[in-house]
């Protein structure tokens, strides 16, 4: 088998980023910073020769690969496993970790929730109507590995979401990078491992 290239980006910036919501799955669109970030990263993905782009169906995702799609001549194919975890209950509100149950908010009729700081941070918890971490990184994991495997390119892209982009990462040991809005990485398949 060929060795193959894999740039994997996040998608721009929206909204609920800025006002630090949970998006999940909501399906919310790039803001005019998130369209700029998509423009610059097409111009340096330019040289790159991509064959395909497979997004995430969210709009945020999907315009951000449109985005560098239409710049670069690519065909986009969308699939729905690299849509971001879906958060359940918490999506749509702000959400503080805290140590102190005085503070515990779960009235979902708030914008801002307060919820116990180890189970936010635990990569196992499933808010209710959600998925774990942990699931959400097995899905984008195989995710991936599937797309390289039966993808007919050589080089292609992959427009998704922080904590699916996370997941993937922790397969080649950068489970501790910041992801930013349309940061993206360079992965190298070899036939059998992904490497950096």
């Amino acid at each position: 088998m060929n060795k193959k290239t894999i740039y994997i980006f996040r998608h721009g910036q929206t909204d609920y980023n800025v006002t630090r919501r949970v998006m999940g799955q909501l399906d919310i669109p790039l803001n005019e910073t998130g369209i700029a970030q998509a423009t610059e990263l097409s111009t340096r993905l330019a040289h790159t020769h991509l064959e395909a782009i497979y997004t995430s169906p969210l709009l945020r995702a999907k315009q951000t690969a449109q985005i560098i799609a239409d710049k670069n001549s690519t065909k986009l194919i969308t699939d729905d496993r690299l849509k971001e975890r879906n958060n359940g209950v918490l999506q749509g509100h702000i959400v503080h970790g805290t140590d102190n149950p005085d503070e515990y908010q779960t009235d979902y009729n708030q914008l801002e929730l307060f919820l116990p700081a180890a189970q936010l941070n635990d990569n196992n918890w499933r808010p209710d109507g959600g998925e774990s971490r942990t699931e959400c990184w097995s899905r984008a994991q195989k995710a991936i590995t599937e797309i390289i495997k039966n993808a007919p390119y050589d080089t292609i892209a992959i427009s998704t979401h922080g904590v699916v982009m996370r997941g993937i990462l922790n397969m080649v040991g950068m489970s501790d990078a910041k992801i930013g809005n349309c940061d993206y990485v360079k992965l190298i398949w070899n036939g059998k491992t992904f490497s950096i």
